[in-house]
Parts: C-alpha cells; sequence; structure tokens
C-alpha cells in the first residue's frame, strides 16, 4: 500500500512539472512570435504614382520610355491639340486687336474737347447751356463705350490665358522626379476618362516603412523622434518617425507606426526591414 502511495505522488509530481515546462515553453514561443512580429517591416517608396491627366483624347507622342529617370515637369506625353490651338489662336487674335478700343479712346478725346470749348463759351455769355448739356451727354455715352470697351479686353485676356492653360493640359507633365517603371499607352492609343493613366512613375528617394507593434514596443517609441532599422544587409540606418497609431487596431490588437528613410543615393534596393527595438 505505501509502495503504491509512493508511485502515486511521484506521477503527480511529475505532472505538475510537465504542466508547468508545457507553459513555460508556450509562453516562450508567445513571446519570440510577439518580437518577430515587432520588428518585421514593409519598405516602400513614397512617391509611387500612376501619371494620368484629366483629360480625354488621342495619344500624339510619348516622350519617355521604361527606365528613363526624369525630372518634376518634364513632359512626358502629348495628346491630340489641334482643336486648342485654333481656339488659342483665335484668342490671340482678339486680345491683339485693339481697333474698337482706339476708336472709343478718340471718341472720349473729341467729346472732352468740345465741352471744354463750349463750357469756356458759355462761361464768357457766347454759347448757349442747351449746347454744352448735349455736348456733355455725348461724352457721358462715349466715356461709357470706352469702359465697354476696356472691360471686353480684360476678357479677351482672360480667354487667352484659358487657351493657353487649355493647349498646355494637352501636354502631361511629370509630377515629381522618379524613374519610369511602366508605360500604359502608345502614340495612337486612346486615354478615357476611366483609365487616364500614361505611365507609373516611381520615386525611391524616400522610402517608408511600415511597422505593426505590440502595445509595449510601441511605448517604446512614444516619445521618441527617431528609430533605426536594420536593412537586409545588415547595415543600421536613422529614420524619421512618421506616424504612431494613438490606439490598436481592432484587428491583430497592433498598434502602426511608420518611419521615414532617406535614400537620396539609391542604394537600399530592398522591399524588408527589421525595426531596432531600443
Amino acid at each position: 500500500m505505501y509502495s503504491l502511495l509512493k508511485k502515486l505522488a511521484l506521477l503527480a509530481v511529475v505532472y505538475a512539472f510537465g504542466v508547468h515546462a508545457q507553459g513555460l515553453f508556450a509562453q516562450s514561443v508567445i513571446n519570440r512570435s510577439t518580437a518577430a512580429a515587432d520588428k518585421v517591416g514593409v519598405l516602400e517608396p513614397v512617391h509611387l504614382t500612376e501619371v494620368a491627366t484629366a483629360e480625354v483624347g488621342i495619344v500624339r507622342e510619348v516622350f519617355v520610355k521604361q527606365g528613363d529617370y526624369i525630372e518634376v515637369g518634364t513632359p512626358i506625353g502629348r495628346l491630340d491639340n489641334e482643336q486648342q490651338s485654333v481656339q488659342l489662336r483665335e484668342a490671340e487674335l482678339d486680345a491683339a486687336s485693339l481697333g474698337m478700343l482706339e476708336t472709343a479712346k478718340r471718341e472720349v478725346e473729341f467729346n472732352r474737347r468740345r465741352v471744354e470749348e463750349m463750357t469756356k463759351l458759355v462761361d464768357s455769355g457766347k454759347g448757349a447751356p442747351k449746347e454744352l448739356e448735349r455736348y456733355q451727354l455725348e461724352l457721358n455715352i462715349a466715356e461709357a463705350k470706352l469702359r465697354s470697351q476696356e472691360e471686353a479686353k480684360e476678357v479677351s485676356k482672360a480667354r487667352l490665358a484659358k487657351a493657353k492653360l487649355m493647349l498646355s493640359e494637352r501636354t502631361i507633365r511629370a509630377p515629381h522626379s522618379g524613374t519610369v517603371v511602366e508605360v500604359y499607352k502608345d502614340p495612337g492609343e486612346y486615354i478615357a476618362g476611366n483609365v487616364p493613366a500614361l505611365i507609373r512613375l516611381l520615386d525611391a528617394s524616400k522610402l517608408r516603412a511600415r511597422f505593426f507593434l505590440s502595445h509595449d514596443a510601441a511605448e517604446r517609441f512614444r516619445k521618441q523622434e527617431y528609430a533605426e532599422v536594420r536593412l537586409p544587409n545588415h547595415v543600421v540606418v536613422r529614420a524619421k518617425i512618421e506616424f504612431l497609431a494613438p490606439f490598436e487596431l481592432a484587428e491583430g490588437h497592433v498598434i502602426e507606426m511608420t518611419v521615414l528613410i532617406d535614400n537620396a543615393n539609391g542604394e537600399i534596393r530592398s522591399s524588408s526591414c527589421d525595426l531596432v527595438l531600443p
């Protein structure tokens, strides 16, 4: 009987140790998994742009090819612009036309001299007041015509500016510097409103790394301005903390953090990185 009780006690001790060890092992796995999740991040360019246009029409020219590096403002393509060119020419002729305006100015000058001369005659008793009133009325009408012509000239200038803008919008330009990674259209193809992109433009001079941290890991960066990121080649770079979410995401109970990494020399080409926890 004593031997049986001794065996049962020994089995109870072994079972309790096994449960405790299993708990420690599970806790270790959880800690390692959390740490790994804290550190793994995805690198992406800050600017990866589908360069599009609000205009529709036929592509007449494409000025770039895949692999080209272009500066901001560089023309990358041109749509058909024959109609806009004609409208610009009409607006230029209208804005340059001065005949009506010059005529209105001369009428004002003529009527103003008549009023001045008649005023002298009336003051000296040699002119009729009624005649002066008629001259003054004609001067007022001439001045109104001149104002109308001046306003029309301002409208012509505005139409000219609009015509220039409409023509310039037929040329698609790079919104930022970068490398052309894909060209979607060839000359002769149509750009529609629902598919307005001409090229994809990538600027890798600045990269964004995105991490999803546990609460404890996130709190280490809450008052920090910079973080350290380890690249696949084991080089550690300094990154500016761009965003640290104030609360956890419902899915996964993690906190999002993004950092910005300077890559002006273009040496970083990887899409993954590790966050160095302080």
